[in-house]
């Protein structure tokens, strides 16, 4: 028998349904083509490199030999889910506008953007990161053996298919991002929006000087940024912690090259490996200079420590701390204005929501669904948003009342 994931097949006797096309990528096609001038190839600038190639082939870029599994079933899936991102995304782009909020475009970008920030090989390598230092620490207290122990920093410590196993979390994650307000920034400057490899990346400028990550789906503050045209990035954000633009409008115009540099920088600090650009934009008007990239790019993505805490009455006890996308200070988001100063941060176990009531009803739901307690169907109609709702109520009714007359 051979094990991939949940796949599991006999080797005898049983046909290998193994998919025909092998290499999986990880940014869609569809998306590089927005970046595209004949929809076959794209710009690209190689970070370890430096090298620029100006018709690299959409077909061989952001992919990787059976990335989701030998089963298909990931591909598959997100096959389907690529299909609706991509209608609503050539409609943002055509019409110059965001979908309306609470409408199912809403909730097919939302699933879209946490799909895409947790897809990438960017987001594998950091998984791995994990799994090396807190794997490697506990394994130093528990091995007895000192051969073992000697060539413990030769292993390498992996997940199994960490990218399709990411997928489906982030799909039930979706109701808790479900309250950001969607904006889309129109670039009318001189300087084109780029496409990293890693193109959902998440910010939180409430708590941009934090020690500790503030990036969880619930948290207050959170945005999220991600170039969809040279021309159009999408953003959603938390509107109580900021403002953006007229409050009149959900679009934000944006004419200064250097407010499009800042945001491009979201792509060069946080692709793994590429940077996109449309040929025929001429790289160095947007390429950072060489001090600036190295500030933005760290080689660390998880950190690990250990502390003593005191426990019932003199008893202490160790603990091993998981920093996983920490805030970088080297990044900015322009245009957003604070609304409210952040609230203090106690401590780990309890950063400030957005909606803790909301999150912990979503959390409670998805734990039943994993637990086999409630059906799928059951989980959707019960992590539904209050105003989805509404919606769904107000269109039934305005059908019904049609039908009638």
């Amino acid at each position: 028998y051979r094990r991939s994931g949940s796949s599991l097949w006999a080797w005898k006797g049983i046909s290998n349904p193994m998919p025909q096309n092998k290499s999986h990528h990880f940014v869609p096609q569809f998306l590089l083509r927005f970046f595209s001038v004949n929809g076959s190839s794209v710009g690209l600038y190689n970070l370890r490199s430096g090298r620029i190639v100006t018709g690299a082939s959409l077909k061989h870029q952001a992919c990787r030999d059976w990335f989701y599994g030998r089963d298909g079933k990931a591909e598959h899936a997100l096959g389907q889910i690529e299909g609706s991102a991509s209608s609503v995304l050539r409609r943002m782009i055509a019409t110059g506008l965001p979908p309306k909020r609470y409408s199912d475009d809403h909730r097919v970008l939302a699933t879209f953007l946490l799909i895409q920030s947790a897809r990438t090989a960017q987001a594998v390598a950091a998984a791995i990161e994990m799994a090396n230092k807190v794997g490697k620490l506990m394994l130093r207290y528990t091995l007895t053996e000192p051969e073992l122990l000697a060539v413990l920093d030769d292993l390498t410590i992996e997940f199994t298919e960490p990218a399709a196993q990411a997928l489906r979390p982030a799909v039930m994650e979706t109701p808790v991002i479900l309250d950001l307000k969607i904006k889309l920034l129109h670039n009318v400057s001189s300087t084109p929006f780029v496409l990293g490899d890693h193109p959902a990346v998440k910010h939180n400028g409430l708590y941009s000087g934090a020690d500790v990550s503030v990036l969880g789906l619930a948290n207050l503050g959170l945005q999220f940024v991600m170039p969809i045209s040279p021309e159009y990035a999408v953003v959603l954000y938390d509107e109580k912690a900021y403002s953006l633009g007229n409050p009149a409008s959900n679009v934000v115009k944006l004419p200064s090259a250097s407010i499009v540099m800042a945001l491009n920088e979201f792509q060069w600090a946080n692709a793994l490996d590429n940077i996109y650009f449309r040929p025929g934009d001429d790289p160095p008007r947007w390429t950072p200079d060489h001090d600036r990239l190295a500030e933005l790019r760290g080689n660390e993505q998880v950190s690990v420590w250990e502390d003593e805490v005191r426990l019932e009455g003199t008893k202490r006890a160790k603990v091993i701390n998981v920093q996983t996308q920490r805030p970088r200070r080297a990044l900015k988001m322009p245009l957003f204005r604070n609304r409210m100063s952040p609230p203090p941060l106690v401590n780990v176990g309890r950063l400030p929501l957005r909606d803790p009531d909301w999150a912990l009803h979503v959390h409670r739901m998805t734990a039943a669904l994993n637990a086999g307690v409630i059906p799928q169907e059951e989980f959707h109609v019960r992590t539904m948003p209050p105003q989805f709702l509404r919606r769904i109520l107000r269109e039934r009714a305005g059908t019904n009342a049609a039908i009638t007359g």
